[in-house]
């Protein structure tokens, strides 16, 4: 049973994911379960290619950008549960 589970792990889920890791020790959060379901297949970030992107180096896809997101989160916050094969329809 999870207190927050993230739908998504597109851009604006892991966004909110690392939101709410960084508020670890704040006591709305504080020992609270908080996964994400990270299944992008369908994703048009997995597809994506990045050119013109301030501080992205030219060339940069977006299943690099979601992998390093999930490397991100992963060291950072280890607490949130990154659910890799779950499938939300």
């Amino acid at each position: 049973m999870f207190d927050a589970l993230i739908i998504g792990g597109g851009a604006a889920g892991m966004s909110c994911a690392l939101v709410l890791g960084s508020a670890k020790n704040k006591a709305f959060a504080k020992n609270k379960h908080i996964g994400i379901i990270t299944h992008q297949k369908t994703s048009h970030l997995q597809t994506a290619l990045f050119n013109n992107v301030l501080g992205l180096t030219p060339g940069t896809t977006g299943a690099t950008i979601l992998e390093r997101g999930k490397e991100q989160l992963a060291n950072l916050y280890p607490q949130i549960e990154q659910i890799e094969n779950e499938k939300v329809c």
